[in-house]
């Protein structure tokens, strides 16, 4: 069964886009979600990334939709825009088919040739070995940690360039997190591990906890954590699953 992931934008001018790709591979590594040709009156080129489509918009909401063909499975892992250089700009909120609305960006992002929409998804299921994702913001930078949780152990979360929370934001003050497991009975079903995930200092001084935004098909996705946590190099991100 294929899985596709769409990107609805909202620009600052009150026009709208609409990002498509209906052939996504489950897992956290994630694929581009390009500009959609839906053909009529919308006059939109496929294929293409969408800063060159849209170059000088800002967009300030988004939300991303994953429909697994002919089944309610498919869950959002993470999805953001990234910049020329790679990085995370700023993540986008979403979930499964049926998720949400169009949700304020963490800060607006002005559209240029170069800036990409990625997203990843993965199969929800009973199990304590799913993917755990990680958004973190800060007005000075965001970034997302992923790992394939480890049944009953502290695994931890590390970006797309392998290094940890500490590493990725030393220093930054992180004021938003939004914590993603796509498992149908929770995150901690045998109750041998922990219900959130966690950021811990070197010491293992618990700093936050980011409880998993409801992934439901048909569920609004819920709000982020927004109190601040002062991240430092060797501060890690955890998840102990329990299924």
């Amino acid at each position: 069964m294929a899985t596709g992931i769409t990107v609805g934008i909202r620009f600052s001018n009150g026009s709208i886009a609409y990002l498509q790709n209906d052939a996504v591979t489950s897992g956290a590594a994630g694929e581009e979600i390009l500009t959609a040709n839906q053909g009529g009156d919308l006059a939109q080129t496929a294929s293409i990334s969408v800063g060159q489509a849209y170059t000088g918009l800002v967009a300030t909401h988004a939300i991303c939709l994953v429909k697994t063909q002919a089944a309610a499975t498919g869950r959002m892992l993470w999805a953001n825009f990234r910049g020329p250089d790679g990085a995370v700009i700023v993540p986008i909120s979403g979930g499964g088919s049926q998720v949400g609305q169009m949700v304020a960006l963490y800060k607006p992002v002005r559209m240029s040739t170069g800036v990409v929409c990625y997203a990843a998804w993965e199969i929800a299921a009973d199990t304590g070995t799913g993917t755990a994702s990680l958004d973190v913001c800060s007005p000075a930078k965001c970034d997302n940690f992923t790992v394939v949780a480890v049944d009953g152990a502290n695994t931890e979360l590390l970006n797309k360039d392998g290094a940890t929370i500490g590493q990725s934001m030393n220093g930054i003050t992180a004021t938003q997190m939004t914590a993603r497991y796509p498992s149908t009975v929770g995150l901690n079903n045998a109750l041998g591990g922990v219900s959130t995930l966690f950021v811990t200092a070197s010491d293992g001084t618990l700093k936050a906890l980011i409880p998993p935004q409801s992934n439901e098909d048909g569920v609004y996705a819920g709000p982020s954590i927004s109190y601040p946590v002062r991240i430092l190099q060797n501060d890690g991100a955890f998840v102990n699953s329990d299924t």
